[in-house]
């Protein structure tokens, strides 16, 4: 049997050979190893760097897109947490009621809670669930408007 005959073979019975699957397997084992130790070294530039400290270098643009994406994730989970009632220390992550005035697990005396709004003419500016027109209170978060 020539080379072409096991390659037809193959082909027209669309099976590999065991040691083929196992370098696939082997191969995609560590294509995901470099991934995760690229991922690492990312993780630890950005952890010891900032926008500003990341200007006019090659990673100045991805720096800036993860402090927006940081931001909003942070909005969002205030946003989420203030629809539940609910609100984090900024000192130490505790979650509380939305109206405590000091966290009690640190004693951290809590600003007002401020939300950038989610969109809109017409959202709360503390919670930023949407209301309607003319309306004098957020029926999420009780803030008025």
């Amino acid at each position: 049997m020539g080379l072409l005959d096991k390659i037809t073979m193959l082909t027209e019975n669309h099976t590999e050979p065991p040691a083929v699957a196992e370098c696939d397997a082997k191969l995609t084992q560590l294509e995901q190893q470099k991934k995760e130790v690229l991922y690492r070294i990312g993780e630890k530039y950005a952890a010891s760097n900032t926008v500003e400290t990341a200007a006019g270098i090659p990673y100045e643009e991805e720096m800036t897109e993860l402090q927006n994406i940081e931001r909003e994730f942070v909005q969002t989970e205030k946003r989420k947490l203030a629809v539940q009632g609910l609100r984090k220390c900024e000192k130490c992550g505790n979650v509380l009621a939305i109206e405590s005035a000091f966290c009690n697990k640190c004693g951290e005396k809590l600003e007002a809670l401020q939300l950038e709004p989610a969109g809109g003419e017409n959202t709360c500016p503390n919670c930023g669930s949407a209301y309607e027109e003319g309306t004098a209170f957020c029926t999420t978060c009780g803030t008025k408007l």
